[in-house]
């Protein structure tokens, strides 16, 4: 969801030190998802090493789920990483270095039951692969692992 997104991706604004550059892309997936929802999101997070863009034909979510391997048609609250040599080409997106996901299988959780319009599931439940499901703290850490696995990699070089 955007708040998850939110609250993983604005403190790494608070880690001057990393090396990254970012294209947040919002997809128009949810009934009130447009244009202006998305650049009141993308206002949120102010980092010039974040470039949001708006993609309401989904044009990346599916070639992501494509990439990725999925069988649902959309890849979106996905967290992709690539390092500085990644190549986007015409013939279609690179793989990425590493990735997460807060995607759950889209069944009612437990608490919608009990009036909780959550959709949020256990990560066993998560397409396509439950390991690489992260929220929360876990997710703010594991971004930040990768970013700096990333920008370790063309040190490297």
């Amino acid at each position: 969801c955007v708040e998850g997104a939110r609250e993983a991706l604005e403190p790494l604004a608070g880690e001057p030190g990393l090396d990254f550059r970012m294209a947040r892309v919002l997809i128009d997936m949810l009934p009130d998802d447009d244009r202006a929802s998305a650049l009141e999101e993308a206002a949120r997070i102010a980092d010039p090493r974040v470039t949001a863009f708006h993609d309401p034909e989904q044009r990346l979510g599916r070639a992501m789920a494509s990439r990725l391997g999925w069988e649902r048609p959309v890849a979106w609250d996905v967290f992709l990483v690539y390092g500085a040599t990644a190549s986007w080409t015409v013939e279609g997106a690179p793989s990425p270095d590493e990735w997460f996901h807060q995607l759950n299988d889209g069944k009612p959780s437990e608490d919608a039951a009990d009036g909780d319009e959550s959709t949020e599931t256990p990560a066993e439940a998560s397409e396509p692969d439950p390991a690489r499901f992260r929220t929360g703290d876990d997710l703010r850490s594991a971004l930040v692992a990768a970013l700096r696995a990333a920008a370790s990699s063309r040190a490297d070089r």
